[in-house]
């Protein structure tokens, strides 16, 4: 799947927050780290004003979490998901 920069910087204004949380060595957390590793700086660079976190936690589940301006948040979990796979779910928390 190939990703553009206008295809991650289309997120709702209600969206106030994104985290992703993997472990930096469990085999479930790879798609994660690989999504990582190839989109968050022009996440980043596409939506400066969003906070874009990353956390690495030992003996963790990978999750995508998503928080909006009402205070509502979504857990999407990401375990052995490709990051093609982890595009797509950004892109549906972010609408």
């Amino acid at each position: 799947m190939r990703v553009t920069l206008s295809r991650l910087a289309s997120f709702s204004a209600k969206l106030k927050e994104v985290r992703i949380i993997l472990d930096p060595n469990d085999k479930a957390s790879k798609g994660a780290r690989k999504y990582v590793e190839r989109f968050y700086p022009n996440l980043k660079k596409s939506n400066p004003n969003l906070p874009i976190l990353v956390r690495e936690c030992a003996g963790v589940k990978p999750k995508l979490w998503a928080r909006y301006e009402n205070g509502q948040e979504v857990s999407i979990p990401l375990s052995n998901q490709p990051a093609p796979d982890i595009q797509k779910q950004l892109e549906a928390v972010g609408k």
